[in-house]
């Protein structure tokens, strides 16, 4: 608990005002009631506010109302972590009464209204209500990255020209041209960015539309397993969610709706892949090659800077199964699938069970004749309360007449999510003792087994291969759609036997039972080795890429940048995976870290910025260390996080905290400049 004292202060900092005061900002209450989202004023009382708020979001409304009122009472309640998914996470909750208290403070704050809403707190001051949130005094590089998840900026994460000076002339700035690879969240994230400044750009993107891996992933149940309100854009605010964990359409719908907001769309060409890029030392320029997916015809295209926003998740895994060509019935991956296939009724087969085949499974059993399920290795799978809820139209009405309740409401998501990375670190006085990895990953392990034993009482012959012989985050925890349900259908068979190959009708598993199939699909996941994949890059005298990672496979500097690739820079690139937080908040980390090498270079009349080799040998020896005290190189239960050549070239070993001290700005220092 965080004493008063400090409480105290703040408050005298803030100047809270009074009740009863207005200003511009909140001044669209009307006796404390806004029509918002189809709600009506006459529908707005005590019973409508209290049920907008769970248990969860609690801490999160106690801390919008602090920022408000100052009241110290709420600065002196007691934080509890209580444990969600498993224990894999924690809720910062109050105590019963807490809650209780401020339900009815909040209540009687919005009934009352309308109010002044103070300026938003500097980063001093939010460090402070960070404190107060969580219970504890937070670290020192957890302030900045927090202070940008609670979103009080305009554009948080926002590159501008260097301050106390004057922009670079507008023929200067529109010198150096930029070619973005990838219309998906990074894409659009770097696109963004560049227009704001004035830099011009354009976004090659080969398929027919943005959206990335979520307009490839068209399969049934596709969704995502990070709360809406962590996984979206931090300069976006407010935007009205229709559920909890967005379907994929609703995640289409956002990116359109920012590219279009944005104005950045406009400078998109679809249908267009980049086939080659040549670093030309001349002209200090990247020269490209760009092939129209419909035509065929190729066009050479030039650019100072490249920013690759490829994905990690953009070559399938076609699983190498002898006589995979010989079937004759309906096949297709789970990235390309084929929506003039009526399944219903068909006897179907899933290869794969990992985050898109269990979330497709589901959909699947309900609607096949029979279902054959065939998994190599079982997953740690973890239930979400309200995974396809909608959003309640009183939350909505919340954030809107509640002032900062959305950014603690983001917040709280974001801070949840930081937990998740002390389950990696292995403990090896633990170890010793007996234990595995450390004891709160046994926790979890324990919680999810429990799980398994009690969705499958009534089939307990299959509780042994489905719980996993590996710890948990070893491989990426996996959200339950209703997998196990699934299984206890009677048309749905789990198969673990190893498949030996398929055949014109269906597939022969290793102990010769043939089962036959109108259609199979494959849900293995994709090939996350393959970066940049199939744009064949060559640097600096020649140099390929495949050369430089020739011994163990992908390595940048920093996940963005390689030596002898000058101007080359990846957004989602070697061990870029991170350990917290959500993929937007660091396609706009990793955006602003390119485009403020791009403002670097205009500004000091630098053609090229190539990392020194010894500046990126250092961090490989680094990141090597860090790898080795986490548990993903195991050999039991090693996932797309290891390479081919079993070392992890996914994830990257730092925390949120760590990684985003490293890449708040480029430094110079780094790079040899021409």
């Amino acid at each position: 608990m965080v004493s008063g004292a400090e409480d105290t202060v703040l408050g005298g900092e803030r100047g809270y005002p009074a009740d009863g005061e207005v200003n511009g900002v909140n001044g669209g209450l009307q006796n404390g009631i806004q029509h918002a989202n189809g709600v009506k004023a006459d529908e707005v009382d005590e019973a409508f506010i209290r049920s907008a708020v769970d248990k969860s979001a609690i801490n999160a409304l106690r801390m919008a109302l602090y920022q408000m009122t100052g009241d110290p009472d709420l600065a002196t309640m007691k934080i509890t972590k209580e444990k969600i998914r498993g224990g894999a996470l924690y809720d910062y909750v109050l105590s019963t009464e807490d809650e209780q208290i401020v339900k009815d403070k909040a209540t009687e704050y919005l009934l009352k209204g309308p109010h002044t809403t103070p300026p938003p707190p500097s980063v001093s001051e939010a460090r402070k209500l960070m404190n107060l949130f969580g219970g504890r005094m937070i670290a020192d590089n957890d302030v900045l990255p927090g202070y940008e998840e609670l979103c009080y900026d305009e554009f948080p994460r926002g590159v501008d020209w260097t301050k106390d000076a004057p922009p670079p002339p507008k023929e200067i700035i529109t010198s150096h041209k930029v070619v973005i690879i990838g219309a998906g969240l990074s894409g659009i994230a770097a696109a963004i960015q560049l227009k704001r400044l004035g830099i011009p750009y354009v976004v090659i993107e080969r398929q027919e539309n943005l959206g990335g891996t979520w307009l490839w992933n068209s399969y049934p149940e596709c969704r995502v397993d990070t709360l809406s309100y962590l996984f979206q854009y931090k300069f976006e605010k407010n935007y009205k969610w229709p559920e909890f964990f967005a379907a994929r359409q609703d995640t289409l719908n956002y990116l359109e709706h920012v590219a279009a907001k944005y104005g950045v769309k406009e400078d998109f060409q679809f249908n267009k892949e980049v086939v080659a890029a040549v670093w030309d030392e001349a002209s200090s320029s990247w020269q490209l090659k760009v092939k129209n997916k419909k035509t065929g015809v190729e066009e050479d295209l030039a650019a100072n800077s490249v920013i690759s926003a490829a994905g990690l998740f953009s070559v399938p895994n076609l699983p190498d199964i002898p006589g995979i060509t010989d079937y004759k019935g309906h096949m297709f991956h789970t990235t390309e699938w084929d929506h003039s296939v009526d399944y219903k009724g068909l006897r179907i087969a899933v290869i794969g069970t990992g985050s898109t085949g269990a979330q497709l499974i589901p959909n699947m059993a309900r609607a096949a004749k029979s279902l054959a399920i065939y998994q190599r290795t079982p997953n740690w799978i973890v239930t979400i309360d309200g995974y396809r809820a909608p959003v309640p139209s009183n939350l909505n009405w919340m954030f809107d007449n509640m002032p900062y309740y959305w950014n603690w409401y983001c917040y709280a998501a974001y801070f949840r999510s930081l937990d998740l990375a002390a389950i990696q670190v292995r403990d090896p006085a633990y170890e010793a003792k007996g234990g595995c990895i450390n004891e709160r990953n046994d926790g979890v392990r324990e919680a999810l087994t429990n799980y398994i034993h009690k969705k499958m009482a009534a089939k307990p012959e299959l509780i042994p291969k489905l719980v996993p012989k590996y710890a948990p985050l070893i491989r990426r925890l996996v959200m339950d759609n209703g997998f196990y349900d699934a299984l206890l259908q009677d048309n749905t068979e789990l198969v673990t036997d190893g498949i030996e190959k398929i055949t014109e009708k269906g597939i022969i598993t290793k102990d010769g039972k043939e089962r036959e199939f109108d259609l199979i699909v494959l849900a293995g996941g994709f090939k996350t080795s393959k970066y940049f994949f199939p744009i064949n890059y060559v640097g600096r005298k020649g140099r390929k890429l495949d050369d430089l990672w020739s011994k163990d496979g992908a390595r940048s500097y920093l996940g963005m940048v390689m030596p002898g690739f000058p101007n080359l820079f990846s957004l989602y690139g070697p061990n870029h995976q991170p350990r917290g937080g959500s993929l937007y908040s660091w396609a706009e980390i990793w955006a602003r870290y390119a485009v403020a090498s791009v403002v670097w270079m205009i500004e000091n009349k630098a053609k090229s910025m190539d990392v020194r080799p010894e500046v990126y040998e250092d961090y490989q020896s680094r990141l090597d260390a860090e790898v080795k005290k986490l548990i993903w190189e195991s050999p039991e239960g090693a996932s797309y996080y290891v390479n081919e050549y079993g070392r992890s070239g996914v994830n990257m070993p730092w925390t949120t905290s760590e990684y985003h001290e490293m890449v708040i700005k480029p430094n110079p220092e780094d790079f040899n400049i021409s």
